[in-house]
């Protein structure tokens, strides 16, 4: 009777360290699944954002951080088919040329960065987007009033500090703008290929004007 009741005493010892056994697996089973999901969700999270950074910059000119051509066409075509847009601005930097040429392109690349930060941190509901070369283009909710024009043609002048690869010494340099004004009037939908059109013309109109000068047409 002795031997048979140690034996059974035995067998339920080892029947509750067999259970005990296959708690704590489970709980270490299920804290590894548990840390090996929030190390997935982890690296999804890292892929996400690198993915966006890549989108965000395929969309945004390197240089400038306004939009690139193709994503400013897109954006301003959606703005104006809304009816959230009625304007369009054709931006040319007057004697661009003699920057790069006189201090060079290093610091001609800091002027036309510090255009493109102007442009795009405009509290205003404007949308930039750059060109190419020193050729911004702005999409705006309404006709932009002379005062408006004026206010951003003394933004696009105000100094911009340079240095060159030979001279490290800070130096200034002030720009004017072309600025050509189109103004969607006509009771038809807004139409983007014809309001570029007419802001080139306009930008180019004001150029022959003299520096500086901003030129208005309606479509």
């Amino acid at each position: 009777m002795a031997r048979l009741a140690i034996a059974l005493l035995a067998a339920a010892a080892n029947g509750a360290l067999g259970y005990g056994f296959w708690q704590r697996h489970r709980r270490q089973l299920a804290v590894r699944r548990m840390n090996e999901a929030r190390a997935w969700a982890q690296e999804l999270q890292v892929e996400v954002s690198k993915l966006k950074r890549q989108v965000d910059a395929s969309n945004h000119d390197s240089l400038t951080g306004v939009l690139t051509r193709d994503r400013w066409e897109s954006e301003a075509a959606v703005l104006l088919t809304n009816g959230r847009a009625q304007a369009v601005l054709w931006i040319d930097l007057d004697r661009f040329k003699d920057v790069n040429s006189t201090f060079g392109h290093l610091a001609g690349n800091t002027a036309l960065a510090e255009i493109g930060k102007r442009l795009r941190t405009r509290n205003d509901g404007s949308l930039a987007g750059r060109f190419g070369g020193d050729e911004f283009v702005v999409v705006l909710p309404r006709r932009p009033s002379d005062v408006q024009l004026h206010e951003l043609a003394e933004l696009l002048g105000e100094p911009i500090t340079v240095t060159t690869p030979l001279d490290q010494t800070p130096k200034t340099v002030s720009l004017t703008a072309s600025i050509g004004v189109a103004v969607w009037s006509s009771a038809t939908p807004p139409d983007l290929p014809q309001l570029l059109d007419l802001s080139d013309l306009a930008m180019h109109q004001a150029k022959k004007a003299g520096n500086g000068m901003a030129m208005i047409r309606e479509s």
